[in-house]
């Protein structure tokens, strides 16, 4: 019976090390390298988003896009340098759990108490929330988006979003999302440095480059 437990504890070595390994792939690697499909949905709008940023006195060097098409499993907030024409750094999100969203089907909302994703472009204020002290709170600057301010709407970190981004769907939890651009630490950290050093207000844009997953309730 030694011979078996030996055995036992080294396949669940094994196992362990092999979600060790996928995890920490796509914890520290995988979110640098977005497909070249992820790419384009991005590069189709920045135009657009420069125009927009330029309209509203907004930030002219970078702007923010999440593509809530994509799995929550992969990465899919960008960063968009304008000046250098491309994507430098990206991050998980995980969406609200509100409406009947499930895991891999997010339902969006702008309606107060929905817990709800929203959609549509957003100014990045310096404003915290009032229990994340380490969050930017977002303006809504599109008809349909206008409560989001109000809303307490923001983007923040989770360390549930580092837990849990091997795979392909996070897990929902209210406690962590309830509407708001919830990213994974390590995508915080790097929003934190770079929103806190630009002057101008930098753009948010969330969409769905798949027009049929965008859901309202």
């Amino acid at each position: 019976m030694k011979w078996v437990c030996i055995v036992a504890m080294q396949l669940l070595a094994i196992i362990a090390t092999v979600f060790g390994l996928r995890w920490a792939w796509k914890y520290y690697v995988a979110p640098e390298w977005p497909d070249l499909h992820d790419y384009k949905t991005i590069e189709e709008r920045a135009e657009q988003a420069l125009t927009f940023a330029r309209d509203h006195n907004m930030n002219e060097h970078y702007a923010l896009f999440v593509d809530y098409s994509i799995p929550s499993g992969k990465p899919r907030l960008f960063v968009w340098d304008f000046q250098q024409k491309k994507i430098i750094t990206t991050s998980y999100v995980m969406h609200g759990s509100g409406g009947g969203s499930t895991a891999e089907c997010p339902r969006f909302s702008n309606r107060p108490g929905s817990e709800c994703s929203t959609l549509g472009r957003f100014l990045v204020t310096k404003d915290r929330g009032s229990s994340i002290k380490r969050s930017f709170r977002l303006k809504g600057m599109d008809i349909d988006n206008q409560t989001a301010y109000g809303r307490g709407i923001m983007i923040h970190g989770a360390k549930w979003v580092d837990s849990w981004c091997w795979k392909k769907y996070i897990p929902l939890n209210r406690s962590y999302c309830q509407g708001c651009v919830t990213v994974s630490s390590k995508g915080m950290n790097y929003l934190w440095a770079l929103i806190n050093n630009e002057e101008k207000p930098l753009l948010l844009w969330n969409f769905c480059s798949d027009e049929s997953r965008a859901k309202f309730i």
